[in-house]
């Protein structure tokens, strides 16, 4: 590790520091010549996507949305087969450090919501793994018949859903999608949530680890964000912030934004517990099963 920052910072690593509780990668903060930096090492040679971080990064810069000014992104070296990144550190804290009374949070979710309709802002070519910058698939539709079977059939051969089960979960999914595909694809975050925003000492805002970016519609990015909150708080709270947030945000036909985000959240609860059994957490599996009792 110490060669590889020495090749790109021309200077050596002080202060190495691995980020705790990291499940996909390894993550380190260091700093050199005075400057501060982050390491990650992927876990797997095919995620992040080859050449996605790069196209992100430029097109946040183009956009002149503030991000981490990536220094190397690798995956040519036998050392590290599975590749590696430098990116300049953003200094702050993330969001779920903070300690926010109610209005501050909500007023956060609300700020929040003006970052992310910049980002959504943002057209890509196509809906799906976005790699430089192409998605792919002409439409959510498409993109999601592809991917749905795959994703989900390990919960028929574990016997968690029979496959009608699933067949019913996966058509009010492709209905819904079939309802909205005239929304554009444009860059979606894949994983907002409070840890992957970081707060400045200016107060701005800023989103970090891009590793999930993809292209699909703003209600996409946006109803993966609302499950988690969902997961999160009790109905009160979620009810306030996820209402601030959609007061700050600006997309197209959001007036019809619950019907997307009901559907859409099936595939999340599916998605989350795939996962959670992949990883062999109880937890995420039970609350999962629980959500998606009412579609089954």
């Amino acid at each position: 590790m110490e060669t590889i920052i020495r090749k790109y910072l021309k200077h050596g690593a002080d202060m190495l520091k691995p980020f705790e509780n990291m499940p996909n990668n390894s993550v380190y903060s260091f700093e050199s010549n005075g400057e501060g930096y982050i390491f990650k090492l992927f876990r797997s040679q095919y995620w992040p996507e080859n050449d996605k971080l790069q196209f992100v990064n430029a097109v946040l810069r183009q956009h002149k949305i503030p991000c981490a000014e990536l220094i190397v992104f690798c995956r040519d070296d036998p050392a590290y087969p599975n590749g590696y990144l430098i990116e300049r550190k953003i200094e702050g804290v993330t969001a779920d450090k903070i300690t926010f009374t109610q209005a501050e949070e909500a007023a956060f979710y609300k700020k929040l919501a003006t970052l992310v309709s910049e980002i959504h802002s943002i057209p890509l070519k196509g809906f799906g793994y976005i790699g430089n910058g192409d998605g792919g698939e002409d439409s959510m539709y498409a993109c999601f018949v592809d991917e749905f079977d795959d994703r989900v059939e390990c919960l028929e051969d574990k016997g968690v859903y029979t496959a009608g089960e699933l067949q019913t979960m996966k058509e009010i999914l492709m209905n819904t999608f079939k309802r909205f595909d005239d929304l554009p694809p444009v860059l979606c975050h894949g994983d907002l949530s409070k840890k992957n925003v970081m707060v400045q000492d200016t107060g701005d805002l800023v989103l970090i680890d891009w590793d999930d970016a993809m292209g699909y519609n703003w209600m996409a990015d946006i109803s993966r964000f609302t499950f988690w909150m969902k997961m999160t708080y009790s109905e009160s709270e979620y009810s306030l912030f996820r209402g601030a947030f959609l007061e700050g945000y600006c997309g197209a036909r959001k007036d019809e934004f619950d019907i997307f985000e009901k559907a859409y959240h099936i595939y999340n609860a599916l998605d989350n517990l795939v996962y959670a059994l992949e990883i062999g957490d109880e937890t995420i599996a039970a609350s999962s099963k629980e959500y998606l009792k009412q579609f089954v």
